[in-house]
């Protein structure tokens, strides 16, 4: 199977083309293997090379010039003396060209016939992918083993752009053309923010009276340009834009601020009404026109007419902060302004500038819940948790800072300053001689999709000297959903380094039993919602069927179950009696600043 993956386009200068010939064994298996030759390899990385090693379809002229259909070489830039070249190989002058890249991924041997139909694929791919670039008949292609992908590189050519204001003098606009680009972008050709701005200013000459103000953005935009590029990147904007005009029956004017970021001044309509509407709007453009099957995501805010009148100029701040608001994944999200959002907000943002500061001065705290082995009732493990003694006069529950750092990176920092806190205690545990229990630490959405987020974990853990078996690192259940292949595959890398692997929250998501089964987890936290119903709820026979179910499910699978939020003797004895064999919860314990579990449970 072949597929396209990702695509970029970049330029090329001319340059040099070092190489060795086609049909010899050193080719062969740089083709097949990805290794490079030796002729070759001692000049790969070098100061000036474009690339690594590749594989080089030659252009009819340049096959003319060496004899040879493929080669095997290096590029290097021209005319800088300060380059080792590989004078003993021969060379070919490259012509300056603009390059489409493809990355392919393939589940087959590469020979030289499949490089050749994995080329004709992937040019065959091209006018879907590269906008307005045009691939140049009989040019120059070029092929790198990449990480198990194979990136293809061949000629391309953009046709001729509009001219702009630096390409001649002022005198040679009329003043439709210079009013025209004083109030449209240049890519989508519709109105800019400067259009906007005066229609705040004056809608009233419009004969508007009431108004209501949106402002949206495109979740994830940089993956389009990423995985297909500029070009169709840039025709998701122009169709944004067109809906705006083909909806001109509710939406009064429209704009493209600026990147992914767009705003309409609307008809004041009530509030489930304005709702639907847009969600009408988002869902003709849910997808890209060159991949169906990709689908596109907003994050909208909206300030209603009653707002937007006393709000002024600032209505667009107002509807920025609504739109921050949105921060779920894989879904298109419409959020409405409020008062209560500016204090938040601002409560927020002071929280994240003092965070730094917050953990120099120790303020932020590690607690430590135990977890019960309810047949001997003795410890079996703990989980970490994060307190917040704001600047040593006020104890914060994890509601009121936690929501605002996991809306950014800001989480990432509390994260691992637990996991730096709980492996220091370890080390120390060790080293006193006390019992050493699994510690269990979160981790969150944004810290799951940093780069190599496994081996800087592990680096972490090992530099306290600390067994990885030591660590169980938490999800929640709605954050294996999301994206389920990436997902597995971080925690299949955590895995295999040794460390435990638990999901938190079971029962609050989609509770996709099939899912579980490819999941490498060692633990099924069951959430507390279900645990409360064994007592409260009327209907106990159907509480008894999932739980049972959930509970002998996990044991199938090789699963250890514990349930959280345990606080009666009728949910530990219901439980047992199911076969779930670890509790947490404030029946045993509540959680414990580390000194107070250290004197209960370890010393």
């Amino acid at each position: 199977m072949i597929r396209v993956t990702s695509t970029l386009i970049v330029h090329r200068p001319e340059r040099l083309l070092y190489y060795l010939p086609e049909n010899t064994p050193e080719v062969e298996l740089c083709i097949a293997e990805g290794i490079c030759p030796d002729a070759l390899k001692k000049y790969q990385y070098a100061f000036g090379t474009y690339d690594e090693v590749g594989v080089f379809y030659l252009s009819e002229a340049l096959q003319k010039e060496t004899g040879h259909k493929w080669v095997v070489g290096i590029e290097y830039r021209k005319d800088d003396a300060r380059l080792d070249l590989p004078r003993e190989l021969p060379f070919v002058i490259l012509p300056a060209s603009d390059m489409i890249i493809l990355d392919v991924a393939y589940d087959y041997q590469l020979k030289q016939e499949l490089l050749e139909e994995i080329i004709r694929y992937a040019c065959k791919e091209k006018n879907d992918r590269t906008g307005s670039f045009q691939y140049v008949q009989g040019g120059v292609v070029s092929a790198f083993t990449v990480k198990e992908k194979l990136r293809i590189m061949y000629e391309a050519q953009r046709p001729n752009r509009k001219r702009t204001l630096s390409d001649t003098n002022y005198d040679d606009y009329t003043k439709e053309e210079l009013y025209h680009r004083a109030y449209h972008e240049p890519i989508t050709e519709y109105y800019n923010w400067t259009w906007m701005g005066e229609c705040l200013d004056k809608y009233y000459l419009e004969g508007i009276k009431d108004y209501g103000f949106v402002h949206f953005d495109i979740k994830e935009f940089k993956m389009i340009n990423e995985l297909y590029n500029h070009g169709v990147a840039n025709a998701v904007l122009k169709r944004v834009t067109q809906n705006m005009q083909k909806h001109s029956d509710w939406i009064y004017f429209g704009a493209r601020c600026d990147n992914d970021n767009f705003a309409m001044m609307i008809k004041d309509m009530p509030e489930q009404e304005t709702e639907e509407r847009l969600r009408d709007f988002f869902d003709e453009i849910s997808s890209l026109e060159v991949d169906a099957s990709y689908e596109i995501f907003y994050r909208c805010g909206v300030v209603s007419m009653r707002y937007a009148m006393n709000t002024g100029d600032i209505v667009a701040d107002c509807a920025k902060l609504a739109q921050s608001m949105g921060q779920e994944i894989n879904t298109t999200e419409i959020h409405f302004y409020t008062n209560d959002m500016h204090e938040n907000a601002m409560w927020g943002k002071q929280l994240k500038a003092y965070l730094d500061t917050a953990i120099r001065a120790g303020e932020l705290l590690v607690y430590l819940q135990p977890k019960i082995d309810i047949r001997e009732e003795k410890v079996c493990g703990t989980e970490a948790l994060v307190r917040w003694n704001y600047k040593h006069k006020e104890m914060l529950a994890p509601y009121r800072f936690i929501p605002y750092f996991e809306a950014d990176d800001s989480i990432i920092k509390v994260d691992e300053f637990v996991l730096h806190r709980v492996c220091g205690k370890l080390k120390e545990w060790k080293e006193k001689g006390y019992p050493l229990y699994p510690v269990s630490v979160n981790l969150s959405r944004k810290h799951m999709v940093q780069p190599f987020l496994a081996r800087h974990l592990a680096a972490i853990v090992d530099s306290y000297g600390v067994d990885r078996a030591l660590i169980e690192f938490e999800i929640t259940e709605t954050m294996a959903y999301d994206n389920p292949v990436y997902m597995i595959a971080i925690l299949d890398d955590l895995k295999r380094r040794g460390f435990r692997i638990s999901m938190d929250d079971f029962g609050t998501g989609y509770s996709s039993f099939a899912l579980l089964k490819e999941m490498p987890l060692d633990t099924l936290k069951i959430d507390k919602s279900f645990v409360d119903l064994i007592v409260a709820d009327e209907d106990t026979e159907k509480i008894t069927i999932i739980l049972r179910h959930i509970i002998s499910m996990a044991k199938e699978l090789g699963i250890d179950s514990i349930a959280e939020g345990v606080e009666e003797q009728a949910q530990v004895e219901a439980l047992h009696g199911w076969g779930c064999e670890t509790v947490q919860g404030y029946y045993y314990s509540k959680p414990l600043p580390i000194g107070e579990f250290e004197e209960k449970y370890l010393e």
